[in-house]
């Protein structure tokens, strides 16, 4: 599974019941499952408690008493070469785009908004990450998108 902490992507594998992969490195942990979207354990060299909590593709984890928000990368941006975390941004939720402020060239600067989708009578700015370049632009207004789907990727 990818999740997103901020502008960085990591990479986290269970390899058995007791082991997981952050980002190509080991980390030895008991773990329990204690519902289908809650789970605690305790990382075994430091006997630091963890707490994880997932509600859609938001990953709540309390590490040590610090908290983390994470964001799930879709399956599908992993599965086109990690397209979230190339710049690309995806439909938070089923809607329909109501606006394009963007076309492909076009410069944008961190937090200008690029499109909007509307998702039961509420509109969610999809913004721009960091400064950087429209490289595509995958839909129109009008358009219904999934959640995860790509709308457009900035470099």
């Amino acid at each position: 599974m990818k999740l997103r902490h901020g502008s960085r992507v990591h990479d986290v594998v269970r390899k058995s019941a007791s082991t997981f992969a952050v980002d190509g490195a080991p980390v030895e942990a008991s773990f329990t499952r204690l519902d289908g979207t809650r789970g605690e354990g305790i990382k075994a060299d430091s006997r630091v408690r963890v707490i994880v909590a997932r509600q859609g593709d938001r990953v709540f984890a309390q590490i040590g008493g610090r908290a983390y928000d994470l964001r799930v990368v879709s399956r599908v941006a992993a599965a086109a070469g990690d397209h979230q975390a190339a710049g690309g941004l995806e439909a938070p939720m089923p809607g329909r785009v109501t606006r394009v402020a963007v076309k492909v060239g076009d410069a944008v600067k961190r937090g200008q908004e690029l499109i909007v989708v509307e998702a039961m009578k509420m509109e969610n700015a999809i913004t721009a990450p960091a400064d950087g370049v429209v490289k595509s632009l995958t839909v129109r207004v009008g358009d219904m998108v999934s959640p995860g789907s790509a709308l457009i990727e900035v470099s």
